[in-house]
């Protein structure tokens, strides 16, 4: 039973950790996220621009 115990502590700590790590991995947008927004705001200037049929 003690064993169990100390497992599932393990196991929360390890993941607890891991969430940690991941959100403060991603407090700023990657370069990635940027260039999509960019092409994101064109894609929408230039349908907003089309002439309807």
């Amino acid at each position: 039973m003690d064993s169990e115990v100390m497992t599932l502590g393990a196991l929360a700590i390890l993941v607890a950790g891991g969430w940690l790590i991941d959100v403060l991995s991603h407090r700023g947008s990657s370069p990635l996220q940027r260039r999509m927004a960019s092409q994101i705001k064109k894609s929408a200037e230039t349908i907003r621009g089309a002439p309807l049929s």
